[in-house]
């Protein structure tokens, strides 16, 4: 009697101990639950759209390129090619903004099944579809025999076509991410900064100046395929960081500073070496880093007067719709290319 007692007196402790641990975590749930409030990101939104604008409009400028002896419309030309290279380092900062704490909502499974869905799915469809219609319509592309190599050096080397080399740049991104994600969330700002500017004086600041003072040396610690990472860097910062009035006014005068440079920059040493001079423009050139992050920490902080004026629920729709503009453009580029009487004078309307 005493050890079945003792035995009754045991399970009675261990239902106590298991219903005290359920009670307990429904109530952390409901506290998390009740405390879990959902990032204003609406402005990543507006910013994926307007970024999806300006790559369309970078690969339809159609003066740029060695067109720059005609003065008054490469000076038009020009400005717009410059004004719009936050493009691609937008899109990066976005996915600083939104994926450096995915850790926090979901897990590893769930993180790789959307970005599969997003990224490489998209590629591979567009990439096979681009082909065909490049050797079969638009005839700018030569067959050749199918073969793994063939097909491996189409797809990893952008053959199919070259402006696709931005989503192999973000596959690479997505399996960096869950290895900065996990960084504890208190020492985050810390640790992103110092690699923002351990990247930015490799990759930009050192590299500049030797190109600006034409020093015949290379740097060797250049910091090549990684140097986007600077943008996952930077876009966590500015969307998790509160900074002063202050800081935020001369980041945008360094920023937009940094424009003029690259505007006037470009325009002066093109026409003194009479040939296209990149000095000054890049997406991972000192100019483009410095106001690409000024224009994102601006729109973010300013986004309430975008709201006002445009829609906000058209916003949100038209910011998932952002890959389709960049995988159709150029082969409507080239459809048109092909019959050019359907556009008519579409050069005097990019003008």
């Amino acid at each position: 009697m005493s050890e079945k007692l003792i035995l009754d007196e045991s399970m009675d402790k261990v239902q106590l101990i298991e219903n005290t641990k359920e009670s307990l975590f429904l109530k952390q749930s409901k506290n998390i639950k009740a405390k879990k409030v959902p990032k204003n990101l609406e402005y990543i939104n507006f910013i994926k759209i307007i970024s999806s604008y300006g790559i369309v409009i970078l690969h339809t400028n159609p003066f740029w390129g060695d067109n720059f002896k005609n003065k008054k419309r490469w000076i038009f030309t020009n400005l717009l090619e410059q004004f719009f290279h936050y493009t691609v380092p937008f899109f990066v900062l976005c996915v600083g903004a939104t994926l450096l704490d995915f850790n926090e909502k979901y897990g590893l499974r769930i993180y790789y099944k959307r970005r599969f869905l997003k990224i490489v799915i998209p590629l591979v469809g567009w990439s096979i579809l681009t082909y065909y219609y490049r050797i079969y319509f638009v005839k700018n592309l030569q067959k050749r025999r199918f073969s793994i190599a063939y097909i491996l050096d189409l797809f990893f080397y952008n053959k199919i076509y070259g402006l696709f080399y931005s989503f192999h740049i973000f596959i690479v991104i997505y399996m960096i991410i869950p290895l900065l994600a996990y960084v504890k969330k208190e020492d985050k700002i810390y640790i992103y900064s110092y690699g923002f500017f351990i990247i930015l004086i490799n990759k930009g600041i050192i590299p500049y100046l030797i190109d600006i003072f034409n020093i015949r040396f290379i740097w060797p610690y250049k910091i090549k395929a990684t140097g986007y990472i600077l943008y996952i860097f930077s876009g966590y910062i500015i969307e998790n960081h509160k900074f002063s009035r202050i800081s935020k006014k001369i980041i945008y005068i360094i920023g937009f500073s940094f424009i003029l440079v690259q505007i006037i920059g470009t325009y002066i040493l093109t026409y003194k070496y009479q040939g296209i001079n990149l000095t000054h423009t890049g997406f991972l050139k000192l100019p483009t880093i410095l106001y690409s992050n000024a224009f994102f920490l601006f729109i973010k902080d300013n986004y309430y007067i975008f709201s006002r004026i445009f829609n906000k629920n058209l916003i949100n729709k038209l910011g998932t719709l952002t890959i389709g503009p960049f995988f159709l453009h150029m082969p409507l580029m080239d459809f048109f290319k092909k019959f050019p009487i359907l556009i008519l004078n579409i050069d005097l309307l990019l003008i």
